[in-house]
């Protein structure tokens, strides 16, 4: 039978090795080049702050005014997502998640047969 700290140890290990690995290494340098490009920030902030108006319109119950908003929160979506790094993010935060959920399945299996025995 393995110590709590034991398999506290392997999961610092094996969090360790998942970050080494290029799928993780790949999804942290672009999310690292997302928060430093300055466009996309302007464009969040926008959002953010649209967001806010519309959910401020809705309780008002300004059904014009915040049609509006939802137009425009819906075109700077479509502005962000239009930026190249964004869809690259997008498809290395997938990968990334499902290597994730791929891992812990496979523990999940491992502690659920181990426990079957």
């Amino acid at each position: 039978m393995y110590s709590k700290e034991s398999i506290l140890e392997a999961a610092k290990a094996l969090g360790q090795a998942f970050q080494s690995l290029d799928t993780i290494q790949d999804y942290r340098r672009i999310e690292t080049q997302i928060h430093q490009n300055e466009q996309i920030a302007q464009h969040m902030s926008e959002l953010k702050q649209n967001q806010k108006q519309s959910v401020n319109l809705q309780n008002y119950n300004k059904p014009n005014a915040y049609a509006r908003s939802e137009a425009k929160i819906d075109q700077i979506r479509t502005t962000i997502d239009d930026i190249p790094i964004v869809n690259e993010f997008r498809t290395a935060q997938q990968e990334a998640n499902e290597l994730l959920h791929l891992v812990v399945d496979t523990i999940s299996t491992r502690i659920e047969s181990s426990t079957d025995d």
